[in-house]
């Protein structure tokens, strides 16, 4: 049987790219997947008439990769509301972007756990990040980024009650310990647009590049042993031939499977909590942040609230994000959510009814240093690594990643057109 031109480990993002671009070039492609469903940590359940995005996924709309391969109209997509509610102190304070929502600005100024100085270094920043190109960013001076924000004059208040709760949100860092570079790219994106949610949940984003490709590319319930040279040996003890293989899993996946390690596993986590409640506990799609340093309730938000679909006619869906580390089991973390919850909302919080605990143990890359943004590691000849494990954990990265891998190949098969027999390569 003749090899296939390429095998690609994972059905993520970075899997998928690389086999659309692949596949137009001409090459066979087969992608291995060991779940049920595409899209790696960005998929989307069915139950009970909700919408279950498996860890709260936005679409950030400075993202370029994805309009390249799909019609983003078919998504459907809303924006939440430009800013964050935080709660401090009993009370909830609007921080909103300059550019939008001017009433609310008034809000954001009279916000009590900001002084002025930080208000203004606030706007600062923002100026910066929105005149900054990211190519400039991640070469900026690097450090962590509670060091970066402590040098720039921001108050330890600020830092405590705004910034880790937002980068809890943004990149699951509330330590405020990874790279400077890495959480500038990410607040430049926060502050510069609105993010979005798919109407049918993030997990459509995937089936539509699944939808591009030649039916049958995806192999799915499929676990990969070990990567070799020649083609991947699965668990089941079956080989499978090909000419390269791409490797596009989590980082731990993938040193597993090469048996070292060849790029870095450091990885953030969250769990996320979902409950249904027939009364939103607010009135707009905007995310509240906790600024208190204590409880475990890290950020929430109402994707129901922004698309009706996500729930049943007359309810409404909540998610519950967690980042910080804890002991509990499942069933204490419902309950130490909803008693966490009710001095928010009050009491009627207690009736709200739990529909599924997700545990993302690898939501985020986490860089404490970024000292070189690149998108695929060739680790021999006919295997390569990619995703975005290897710069900057985003949907733009793992999907630039699989096109600068798949174009890399493409180019392989153009210096021995011999070996691609029959197929057909195209510019």
């Amino acid at each position: 049987m003749k090899p296939t031109d390429v095998i690609i480990v994972g059905a993520g993002y970075t899997g998928l790219s690389a086999a659309y671009y692949l596949q137009r070039n001409g090459l066979s492609v087969k992608v291995l997947e060991a779940s049920s469903q595409v899209g790696g940590r960005a998929r989307s359940d069915k139950m009970n008439g909700f919408t279950l995005d498996r860890g709260l996924h936005f679409y950030h709309h400075s993202t370029t990769e994805l309009a390249k391969i799909i019609n983003l109209d078919e998504l459907a997509l809303k924006n939440c509301y430009p800013g964050y509610l935080l709660r401090h102190n009993g009370a909830f304070n609007l921080f909103t972007n300059p550019m939008y929502q001017t009433l609310d600005t008034f809000s954001t100024a009279m916000a009590r756990n900001a002084t002025f100085t930080d208000k203004m270094r606030l706007f600062g920043l923002y100026v910066k990040l929105k005149t900054t190109p990211y190519g400039k960013l991640v070469k900026e001076p690097e450090s962590s980024t509670y060091n970066y924000l402590s040098k720039n004059g921001f108050s330890k208040k600020l830092i405590d009650s705004f910034f880790r709760p937002l980068m809890g949100a943004v990149i699951f860092d509330y330590n405020l310990q990874s790279s400077s570079r890495f959480s500038k790219v990410y607040l430049k994106s926060v502050f510069q647009d609105h993010v979005a949610l798919p109407q049918d949940g993030i997990g459509k984003v995937s089936k539509m590049i699944e939808e591009k490709l030649v039916p049958g590319t995806v192999q799915f319930r499929t676990r990969v042993k070990r990567v070799t040279d020649h083609g991947v040996e699965l668990q089941n003890g079956e080989f499978l031939s090909s000419r390269f293989v791409i490797v596009a899993t989590n980082a731990i996946d993938a040193n597993t499977s090469i048996g070292e390690k060849v790029i870095s596993a450091e990885c953030s986590h969250v769990s996320t909590l979902y409950f249904s409640t027939d009364k939103a506990p607010l009135s707009k799609p905007v995310v509240i942040l906790n600024g208190n340093e204590e409880g475990l309730v890290n950020h929430v938000f109402v994707p129901s609230l922004l698309h009706a679909s996500y729930a049943p006619e007359g309810q409404h869906l909540v998610a519950v994000n967690i980042v910080k580390e804890h002991d509990l089991d499942d069933e204490e973390l419902v309950v130490a959510c909803l008693t966490e919850l009710s001095e928010w909302f009050g009491l009627k919080v207690m009736d709200w009814h739990h529909l599924k605990t997700y545990h993302i143990k690898y939501a985020m890359p986490f860089k404490p240093i970024v000292d070189e943004v690149r998108f695929n590691k060739r680790i021999s000849d006919n295997v390569f690594v990619a995703g975005d494990s290897l710069s900057v954990g985003s949907m733009e990265t793992a999907l630039r990643s699989g096109r600068e891998t798949a174009a890399l190949i493409v180019e392989e098969f153009k210096k021995q057109p011999h070996a691609a027999e029959s197929q057909k390569v195209v510019a």
